[in-house]
């Protein structure tokens, strides 16, 4: 369900998890931007969106929760182990338009956008979809290298995390994260506009509580 349109301002994170985001022992930005080939031919990732986690507090707890389902999904295929726990690390971000803007700078790229869409009971989740131009199929990997280096040289961060599940887990996978090309992430906005955007938030979220109960009585 998409609710409202993105600005090319707004922040949005993309989280990260171990071991999906590693090879190994080693934190993997292929890996952590990996975007999925669909059957329409576009390519899609997830992102959350900052207005619907609109403290660093709300994302992690986002994340906290990704990673939960991650691995209750495992458990309930019966592929759960210890050994291949889905564990929370944190989470790196960029602005919309940086995403917009990779057709001017990957010549491969008929069109990228990010879309506000709701996915298993996640407001603040959002589709990232990158669509090629029709062409021989023998430099897609080549094109796909070119847009995570762009991708990820418009990232800033990473805001690491350690959720109270995992204090266990040492050493924890998110002293591995790099340092993003963007620098580090800081909140440039106002009191009011923080203010602003919690309360903005905290009406979209009960609204869309309310949107859940009704269609699950």
């Amino acid at each position: 369900m998409e609710l409202a349109s993105i600005p090319d301002d707004d922040n949005l994170f993309r989280f990260c998890t171990h071991p999906v985001s590693f090879k190994g022992k080693v934190f993997s930005t292929a890996k952590f931007l990996l975007i999925q080939p669909q059957p329409d031919g576009s390519f899609l990732a997830s992102l959350v969106w900052e207005r619907f986690v609109p403290t660093v507090g709300h994302v992690h707890c986002a994340g906290c929760r990704l990673a939960r389902g991650m691995n209750q999904n495992k458990l309930n295929a019966g592929k759960y182990k210890a050994g291949n726990k889905s564990v929370y690390c944190g989470a790196y971000r960029v602005r919309a338009g940086a995403i917009r803007a990779l057709p001017a700078e990957v010549s491969a790229v008929e069109f990228a956008d990010v879309v506000h869409r709701t996915e298993s009971g996640e407001l603040a989740h959002t589709d990232l979809r990158i669509k090629l131009y029709p062409g021989p199929d023998s430099n897609i990997e080549g094109t796909k290298t070119q847009i995570l280096d762009r991708l990820w040289n418009a990232c800033c961060g990473p805001l690491r995390h350690i959720c109270e599940c995992d204090k266990e887990v040492i050493p924890h996978p998110s002293a591995a994260l790099l340092n993003a090309p963007f620098g580090a992430c800081s909140d440039t906005r106002s009191w009011l506009e923080r203010w602003f955007s919690l309360i903005r938030y905290r009406v979209y979220d009960s609204l869309w509580r309310k949107i859940l109960w009704r269609f699950s009585d």
